[in-house]
């Protein structure tokens, strides 16, 4: 969707890239690959590569964890993302950064940045009115995919998350040290823990609650 409104331009860090105008703005559309690595790479790559960019915006599907009210289709905008997978693991709980004070950033601030990695709150409000009633919650961000319903359903109460992806949380952690505004939509492509996928539905999904923002942004 967003590809054919743009013009293929010259790869960023080896990855595919497009140019163009969406929604009253020049953007740069990086296709990131899966996972935590593909996702920060690509994005550290632009931001070195196009000082310039304003704004990160993280767009793809996800899986809708029990209880989001997300459905096959649906948007979502994340309030935070979050390295799920990250922490101290014993044979009865995960313990999270912050319960074993392992800082990702921030020490020197003096607001230590742990598993949860906040999206921007001006940025989310500008999504927010152009998708009126659009699901908010955390996005977990994790390196293994929940492969059944008590897996994932586990994963969402640890962190109170609505989605689970791959991606986001990465994303969000380049921007934050980039001094970049930060935000993140995904579409359901599938209940977490069932593994029948529908990429493109979740993916257009995403895509749609980005264009809706029009000449607003």
């Amino acid at each position: 969707m967003l590809t054919t409104r743009l013009e293929l331009s010259d790869e960023i860090g080896r990855r595919p890239c497009w140019r163009g105008t969406l929604v009253g703005h020049e953007v740069i559309l990086l296709l990131t690959g899966i996972g935590a690595v593909n996702a920060a790479q690509a994005t550290t790559a632009a931001l070195t590569a196009e000082p310039e960019i304003d704004a990160v915006i993280n767009l793809g599907c996800a899986g809708a964890c029990e209880g989001s009210g997300l459905s096959l289709g649906k948007a979502a905008l994340a309030t935070e993302v979050v390295l799920a997978d990250m922490g101290v693991q014993s044979a009865q709980r995960l313990a999270g950064l912050d319960e074993v004070d392992i800082a990702l950033a921030g020490r020197s601030s003096g607001r230590p940045l742990y598993n949860r990695i906040p999206c921007d709150p001006g940025l989310n409000e500008l999504i927010r009115r152009a998708n009126p009633g659009i699901a908010e919650g955390p996005f977990a961000t994790v390196g293994r995919i929940s492969g059944d319903s008590p897996t994932a359903q586990a994963m969402a109460r640890r962190w109170g998350a609505i989605m689970e992806e791959m991606e986001g949380a990465a994303v969000g952690q380049v921007a934050r040290w980039y001094a970049k505004p930060f935000a993140a939509i995904r579409g359901v492509s599938n209940p977490a823990g069932l593994r029948e996928l529908d990429l493109a539905t979740g993916a257009e999904a995403a895509q749609r609650a980005l264009l809706a923002l029009g000449d607003s942004w």
